[in-house]
């Protein structure tokens, strides 16, 4: 026994600190957090008095955790530091060597860490911690904003009509597949995953990350769609969160806005920082829709194409994948960041609505377990798409059909050249639902007839 208390010692102060890591993690990340917070605080637009108030507040709070931090640590060591030292040196002095004694605490202090513990995320403790520390803190994302478009134009010099390609429509149109398509057989650039979480700066990211291999893997939504480092995605709206500060997200929904044309000479340069000068700009933004009259109006080269999906079938997915969501969400809830960071509130925790138009203010009212809920909104959006003439409509029933057909169709209408050899059908599988006699579901398919009569890639 007394041979076994002599390793026992250092090897429970080797666990203690580790013990102690994992104790004073939280605190740390707050620390970092504030820490962070701070300097957005410092570098951020306020006017002096504003900054004076706001700087005061962040300091007395950064201090306080690095305060809790000091601590925590401070505890952990003592009581580390006890136990090897005092106690060991009372009950067993000179038993072991230091050296032995040092190797027995590593060792004790390496096994917490080896305890396999649940995975409730697929991003690690200090990826979120990333995250959290570059998409939270808008001032400096304007500072690294103003670095990426550092000496690049308004216009490019592509010289095809159009240097701006924007795919848009209701989440579950079928928005990302084609996008996909697209990026893969077209002269084009766009912000893909590896460029997270750096959004505002891709070009400074990519000096320091850079992948070489890429992974694809079936994404959160569980739709077939896969997706890796290199895939296009809806990445762009983080600039108008950062640009708006937020203040198109209502409690109730996504306020309709315009952008100033400062605003937008900004996100052209920020564009062309990305597309360069050859390249064709091709963002996936189902938000567009909610500034799409000052996008239209300030660029005469933007093309636009609109996803059109049968309502019934269109609100049925949207309603499943927010109940996918909310269960994933429940078990992750850096989930809900993600998405609220991104910008995404189609569906879960977090889903408001557009609000597009006066009656669309109640849109959230309601319960989502039901079609109608989603249909309400399906009616809504594509109302309001009709006033967009020179937006291009495509069917996303043709497009999974004759998925050739439809990028003919988009590259004649953005005189573009795309390759579309081997390209496969788009796995779409319809679900069957009853359809009923309810003036909701009456207005939505004489609303998508006409719709349908419009797409480019339907043949009549």
């Amino acid at each position: 026994m007394t041979t076994a208390l002599i390793y026992i010692l250092p090897f429970l102060s080797g666990v203690l600190l580790a013990i102690g890591v994992f104790w004073i993690k939280l605190p740390f990340f707050k620390l970092a957090k504030c820490s962070v917070a701070l300097l957005n605080t410092l570098v951020s637009d306020l006017d002096e008095d504003e900054k004076f108030t706001a700087v005061n507040a962040q300091v007395f709070k950064t201090t306080g955790t690095l305060f809790l931090v000091l601590g925590q640590s401070a505890i952990v060591i003592c009581l580390s530091a006890a136990i090897y030292t005092g106690m060991f040196s009372l009950i067993f002095e000179n038993a072991l060597s230091s050296g032995v004694k040092m190797s027995v605490l590593a060792v004790g202090s390496i096994i917490p860490f080896l305890i396999p513990r649940k995975q409730t995320s697929d991003y690690s403790d200090i990826a979120q911690l990333f995250h959290h520390l570059i998409l939270d803190n808008y001032h400096l994302g304007k500072r690294l904003l103003a670095r990426q478009i550092k000496d690049t134009e308004v216009n490019n010099h592509y010289t095809g009509r159009f240097s701006r390609v924007l795919v848009t429509g209701l989440a579950r149109s079928g928005t990302t597949a084609l996008t996909k398509e697209l990026e893969k057989r077209g002269p084009f650039a766009s912000l893909d995953y590896s460029n997270m979480p750096f959004l505002l700066a891709p070009r400074l990211w990519a000096k320091i990350y850079n992948p070489r291999q890429v992974e694809n893997k079936e994404r959160a939504h569980g739709d077939g769609v896969k997706v890796g480092l290199a895939s296009v995605e809806a990445l762009e709206e983080y600039f108008f969160k950062v640009m708006k500060q937020d203040r198109y997200i209502l409690d109730n929904g996504l306020e309709k806005h315009a952008l100033s044309e400062e605003e937008n000479a900004l996100y052209r340069k920020y564009q062309n920082s990305i597309s360069g000068v050859d390249k064709v700009y091709l963002a996936k933004n189902n938000n567009a829709i909610i500034r799409l009259p000052s996008l239209i109006k300030y660029n005469p080269d933007l093309v636009v194409f609109v996803m059109v999906r049968d309502p019934l079938q269109h609100a049925y997915s949207l309603m499943i994948q927010h109940q996918k969501f909310l269960a994933k969400q429940e078990n992750d809830p850096f989930i809900t960041d993600y998405m609220t960071w991104l910008g995404h509130h189609e569906f879960g925790s977090n889903q408001r609505p557009f609000l597009l138009q006066e009656e669309d203010r109640d849109l959230h009212i309601g319960d989502p377990n039901t079609i109608e809920y989603w249909l309400k909104r399906w009616v809504s959006y594509y109302t309001y798409v009709q006033q967009f003439e020179t937006a291009h409509l495509l069917s996303f029933e043709a497009y999974a059909k004759d998925p050739v057909s439809t990028l003919s169709c988009i590259a004649q209408a953005a005189f573009i050249d795309l390759d579309v050899a081997e390209l496969a059908v788009f796995p779409k599988k319809d679900v069957f639902l009853d359809k009923s006699d309810s003036v909701l579901e009456s207005t939505a398919y004489k609303l998508y007839l006409k719709l349908i009569g419009q797409c480019r890639n339907v043949r009549l």
